[in-house]
């Protein structure tokens, strides 16, 4: 009793009114916490979905108690709050839904005002989502704003308040910045050319009026009327309502909205028996309807629209939104709907529900009443009885004949095509059946030497045979010499063998080799022996497109030609007939050309064209292949080139994301021994490789170690070294191979790697093939042979066989810096190698793959295998073993270093473990040898490895110490020599310099004619550049700026080029023995940027170049042409200075983690020699040459300022980065790779 008394105390308590909200908050929180309806204000549930489980029931009852109980707590606080505040509340929301910004308020102030309004409903409790705010915002910004507007709305990085207000405060400022550097003319129209401030009124004078000259702003240039004389508006017309009396920016009436009619707009049909249409703007403003399909019922927000009303009890119709919220329905009644257009519509049965955003037009409710959608490229139409209405220019066109564009935009500008505007038509596939034409024929490229194109075509038969018996002749024809060869045969088959003398006659007599055919489509042509001819002579086939006579058009006019001057003598000789054959050969040696027309076949009436699915460019042919439906039925692929491409319609896009690997080795076969043990395993004939197929043996095992960006085309070209041909080594070494082959199939039964099951229906199994490669030491001699089982992962599938494929790998930067730290506190270094690394990732695909080949399942040959475990050559194979490695190794108690994923740390209080991963290669570095000991064990009990000892040799780099002077020296001598063996520069001359100091290298040295073009065609300029990268990226930061310079011309290299290459392998000739050395340095990490302005003569662009010095070596360094045209060398030298910034601060956060130096929480020290470049980083004050400077390079001031970096002034001749941005003197040269650390062991 005590409690309900209480509670009716409260009721009759004072109500919230806005000034007494801390009382009255106490008061509704013990009055709600009486009722037991406290904690309903802090909890959400959301209406299950359909069921009849017990579950389902247990939730719907739950959610029914809930809903009560939020429905009592609402009218708990709505009654104890006073009218006019709650009528306050609503207006609230109201005014911020609708609210736009004041034309004389700032950009500043008008988001200023919104985030006020924000908080003022928060307080009020009415909490807006961010995407509320977001979408209030870009509502309320002005109709000038219209792009800017649909750019934001479709931006995803925009996800809450502060987001758009960054975007529209910087969009304000770039758009005031151009208002100040714009020339406009008074009033804000643009002065028409011809026109200056002296020409005012002179408009008449200079060739009278014209309805095509531009308007001239009366105000402004024509009548200058006196301070303080008043205009008549009486008769001036508004823009906005059409009414007389008054300007556009003084109307009371709404604003017109100006959008792409066909773009912004939807059909809306009147439920009547007077069928209506017209366009209904969608959304742009909280009074507009819009068509919902999932609405079933129709929902109208203002009170003020409806003809017909009733209240409906609280409670009765509740309706729930997308978002899992629900507005109350306080009444129902029949809206009349004002269009546009000056009709009304009637909807009945309409819910009031004023908390809805958007009054809706419920797709449900008009189907019910016979209605139909279609939804195409051009909107949604909705029909009755087969019957379109609307005044969409789609509708017109159809209306109106499919006019053309021209006709209907004319009908429109004169009005007669009601409240159509604009004609915007897409493209119409009706108009391209019926009005499709043949392509225009194009002027033919034509040969520049005898037999590089020979025209051939079959004539006949003739209705008189030839005295000799022949009813066909057969023509070639020369493209560059136009001479012509005729021969007459009985019958088609003849054509064959008739072509096989003719060019073993024309290749004897002129020495060359016929390298094309032009044909049509004839049965002798297309025979498997006519193919087989031409691929054994290497003769390319040139075929017409079907029907397509013209593309052979030089054939077609020799026969033309042929046959009228064998007529006109036949008929001055008098002569039988049958005579055509000798008269045929005396005209032979003319020759022309003429087009020819085609039968269609499709009929007066029928259509001109048809709808297919272009795949890809005809080889054969001067025409696309197309994929569709054949006329007769089935499906066909046809090649055409009269089409017409709707580049907006993509019939099937599920598979365009594919991550497709198209190459497939091809393979010979050869046998191997037998097996004298193995368990069951019978071997078959292997699969091995051909010489030629080494580079995509390496480009498969490049998408095995998932390399990135410039690295992985290096270790390409590096892996391409070290493949051998099985082909050349079976015979000599086959029963290593064959052991090495069984103790990689004995691997997989450890692993438990598949099972062998049957091919469920429906699914595809996967290729395999075996892998053959010798694993190397640092000397180059053997050290093991390594076979592997691969899986063809090229044919697999996204979405099926594989999700994510994305793995990480360490950064060689990451491994230097590591090393340097090992040098310079004398740390143990130790490298494993985790045996078939792959197969230790756990799949979470089904994936099926076929029994390896020699190796099948005695009595289960025809089951497949089931993969349990990843397997080299799968697509997901490396991201499987990196997620397995990572879990396993962070539940040893190593963390990840978030600079770089792949290194990992373990520390305790004196000792320090870094263990590096580099796909299956480990480096283990420590200062305690029985925490490497521990974990090398572990490492050994979760996987299967292999203990390497101390490092000496990681990824082709040598790692060679001496701990009595801390001097640690990485290089590539081994390495070196086989590039230089491989180019044939091992004997080469020495040289001092990789690039002679003033060489300029640019496409205006590039080859202009195919005969240059063929000479360097033999000389593998891209394979060199890519072997010079891999050494440039591990130990050779001297000859960065040459590769980089020569990297730029691989496309189309001339001899300049190849000479600078040829100089860049003579240097490395004689610094082979050249090792990049940390001896104990400093661990104070040092950085120098530099930039050669404007060194690129094709572009114009600078060269950025920057190096970091840590323990007596360099690094990191970079030499890279810059993305922007910088205008001054202040600008390219502040711009380098961003790019060091950025790897001194990933450079110095790395060292922080590791934290085994005293320096590591210094700032970085960088130098640059250029003083206003250095000015403007420190001073952002100074900007009177930098204004243009993109804002994503000032990131160097928020460093400065931060003080992860300082910025220091140093010479020019002291700029040890000076040799990455251009070629200098050798003694200079000398000088700065000696800072870096470069010296010869």
């Amino acid at each position: 009793m005590a409690a309900k008394n209480v509670v009716a105390d409260l009721t009759r308590g004072d109500k919230l009114t806005g000034n007494n909200y801390d009382i009255w908050h106490r008061k509704i929180q013990y009055l709600l916490n009486e009722q037991e309806l406290l904690e309903t204000l802090s909890s959400k549930m959301t209406r299950p979905e359909d069921g009849n489980t017990a579950q389902h029931r247990r939730d719907l009852e739950a959610y029914q108690s809930w809903f009560k109980k939020d429905r009592s707590t609402r009218f708990t606080m709505l009654s104890n709050m006073h009218d006019d505040l709650i009528g306050e509340l609503r207006s609230l929301v109201l005014k911020f839904e609708v609210y736009r910004k004041d034309p004389k308020h700032t950009m500043t102030e008008h988001l200023r005002m919104m985030s006020g309004m924000i908080r003022d409903l928060k307080a009020a409790g009415n909490v807006l989502t961010d995407e509320q705010q977001v979408q209030a915002v870009i509502r309320s910004l002005p109709d000038s704003w219209i792009s800017m507007k649909q750019i934001m709305t479709h931006n995803e990085n925009i996800k809450n308040f502060a987001n758009i207000s960054r975007h529209v405060e910087l969009e304000a400022e770039r758009q005031e910045a151009t208002k100040s550097a714009a020339l406009i003319t008074h009033g804000g129209q643009r002065k028409p050319n011809g026109f200056k401030r002296k020409d005012k009124g002179k408009a008449a004078r200079q060739g009278g009026p014209s309805t095509n000259a531009p308007k001239v702003n009366k105000g402004a240039n024509q009548h200058k009327r006196k301070r303080g004389a008043k205009k008549n508006i009486s008769k001036m017309k508004c823009y906005n309502c059409n009414k007389l009396g008054h300007f556009a920016r003084d109307c009371t009436e709404p604003k017109k909205v100006s959008l792409p009619l066909d773009l912004s707009s939807i059909y809306v049909c009147y439920p009547s028996s007077i069928f209506v249409c017209s366009h209904v703007f969608v959304a742009k403003s909280i009074s507009d309807w819009i068509i919902d399909t999932g609405a079933t019922r129709h929902v109208a927000r203002d009170r003020a629209g409806f003809v017909d009303y009733r209240k409906i009890p609280a409670g009765t119709h509740v309706v729930y939104m997308g978002n899992g919220s629900y507005e109350e329905a306080l009444g129902v009644g029949s809206y009349q709907l004002h269009l546009r257009t000056g009709r009304t519509l009637l909807l009945h049965d309409v819910l009031y529900v004023p908390g809805v955003l958007y009054n809706l037009l419920s797709v449900f409710t008009l189907l019910q009443l016979g209605y139909d959608f279609h939804l195409s490229l051009n909107g949604l139409d909705i029909l009755l009885d087969d019957v379109i209405f609307g005044h969409g220019s789609s509708t017109w066109h159809a209306r109106l004949g499919h006019i053309g564009k021209d006709r209907m935009t004319r009908l429109a500008r004169e009005g007669l095509l009601g409240p159509l505007a604009k004609v915007d038509l897409p493209i119409c596939e009706p108009c391209l059946a019926g009005k499709a034409c043949r392509k225009p024929f194009g002027k033919a490229v034509r040969a520049t030497q005898p037999l590089e194109l020979i025209h051939s075509d079959i004539y006949g038969p003739m209705n008189v045979k030839a005295r000799h018996g022949a009813s066909y002749f057969l023509t070639f024809i020369d493209d560059y010499t136009r001479y012509g060869y005729v021969q007459l045969i009985a019958h088609r088959y003849e054509a064959l063998d008739c072509f096989k003398r003719f060019v073993a006659e024309v290749e004897n007599q002129h020495e060359k080799s016929l390298k094309a055919l032009r044909t049509d489509r004839g049965r002798e042509y297309l025979s498997d022996q006519f193919k087989d001819l031409c691929e054994e002579k290497g003769i390319r086939r040139q075929l017409t497109i079907s029907n397509t006579p013209q593309q052979n058009g030089v054939a077609e006019r020799r026969n033309r030609t042929l046959l009228d001057m064998v007529r006109s003598m036949m008929a001055q000789a008098n002569l039988p007939i049958s005579f055509w054959g000798d008269a045929l050969l005396t005209v032979a040696y003319i020759l022309n050309r003429v087009p020819s027309h085609t039968a269609h076949k499709y009929g007066k009436l029928g259509p001109r064209a048809r709808k297919h699915i272009f795949i890809r460019y005809s080889d054969s042919s001067k025409g696309y292949v197309m994929y569709g439906e054949h006329p007769n039925g089935g499906m066909t692929e046809i090649e055409s080139r009269d089409i017409d491409f709707i580049e907006t319609d993509f019939p099937s896009i599920g598979d365009a994301n594919r991550d497709l690997d198209l190459y497939e080795l091809e393979e010979d076969e050869g046998t191997l021994p037998s097996s004298s043990e193995g368990g069951g395993l019978v071997p078959r004939p292997i699969k091995i490789l051909k010489p030629a197929e080494l580079a995509a043996e390496a480009t498969f095992l490049v998408v095995i170690l998932r390399l990135r960006g410039m690295f992985s085309y290096a270790m390409l070209k590096m892996w391409m070294s070290l493949l051998l041909s099985v082909k050349r080594s079976i015979h000599q070494d086959r029963d290593e191979w064959m052991t090495a082959m069984q103790e990689e199939m004995s691997s997989m039964d450890k692993n438990n790697v598949w099972e062998l099951v049957d091919l469920p229906p429906g699914r595809k199994t996967i290729g395999n093939k075996w892998v053959l490669k010798v694993k190397r030491k640092a000397d180059g001699s053997i050290d093991r042979y390594k076979a592997r089982l691969v899986a063809k992962g090229y044919t697999q599938r996204e979405g099926i066989d594989y999700e994510d494929t994305f793995s990480l790998v360490v950064r060689f930067a990451s491994i230097r810096l590591i090393l340097s730290i090992v040098a310079k506190q004398d740390l143990e270094l130790f490298q494993m190698d985790v045996k078939t690394a792959f197969l230790n990732g756990e799949l979470d695909e089904e994936i099926y793959m076929a029994q390896p080949a020699g190796f099948e399942a005695k009595g289960h040959e025809r089951k497949v295998c089931r993969l349990k475990r990843s397997i080299y050559g799968l697509k997901q194979s490396s991201r499987q073993w990196y997620l397995r490695f990572h879990d396993s190794i962070t539940s040893f108690g190593f963390k990840m270093i978030e600079e770089d994923h792949c290194v990992y740390l373990k520390r305790s209080k004196r000792n320090i473990l870094i263990l590096s991963l580099y796909v299956d290669d480990i480096l283990l570095a420590g200062n305690d040898m029985d925490s490497i000991v521990t974990t090398k064990k572990w490492l050994s009990s979760t996987f299967e490895m292999k203990d390497m000892g101390e490092a000496n040799f990681v990824l082709g780099v040598k790692i060679t110490r001496d701990r009595s002077k801390k001097l640690l020296s990485l290089s590539q001598g081994t390495y070196i020599k086989k590039i230089l063996e491989r180019f044939h520069m091992h004997n080469s001359k020495p040289i001092d310099t990789p690039m002679e100091k003033g060489c300029t290298l640019s496409l205006d040295q590039c080859p202009k004619n195919d005969e240059e073009k063929n000479q360097m065609s033999k000389v593998s300029y891209a394979s060199a550049i890519g072997s010079l990268m891999y050494a440039m990226l591990c130990t050779r930061p001297d000859i960065c700026f040459a590769v980089g310079m020569v990297s730029r011309y691989q496309s189309n290299p001339r001899p300049a080029h190849w000479r600078a290459v040829k100089r860049i392998l003579r240097y490395l000739r004689g610094t082979s023995d050249h090792a990049l050395c940390y001896h104990g340095g400093d661990l104070r990490l040092t950085g120098y940027s530099d930039a050669d302005w404007a060194s690129d003569k094709d572009e114009r662009k600078s060269t950025s170049g920057y190096a970091f010095i840590l323990g007596g070596g360099v690094v990191s360094w970079c030499s890279k042409k810059q993305s922007c045209i910088a205008l001054s060398t202040m600008e390219s030298e502040y711009v380098a200075c961003s790019a060091a910034v950025q790897e001194a601060v990933w450079l110095r956060r790395f060292l922080q983690c590791l934290g085994v130096t005293a320096h590591a929480e210094d700032a970085v020290l960088l130098y640059s020699d250029s003083t206003s470049a250095l000015a403007y980083a420190k001073d952002p004050k100074y900007h009177g040459k930098a204004k243009h400077i993109e804002l994503r390079y000032h990131y160097i001031r928020d460093m400065v300022s931060q003080g992860e970096v300082i910025l220091q002034h140093i010479s020019t001749g002291s700029m040890v980065a000076d040799p990455l941005t251009k070629p200098i003197a050798r003694d200079l040269f000398f000088s700065h790779t000696k800072s870096m650390g470069l010296r010869r062991i």
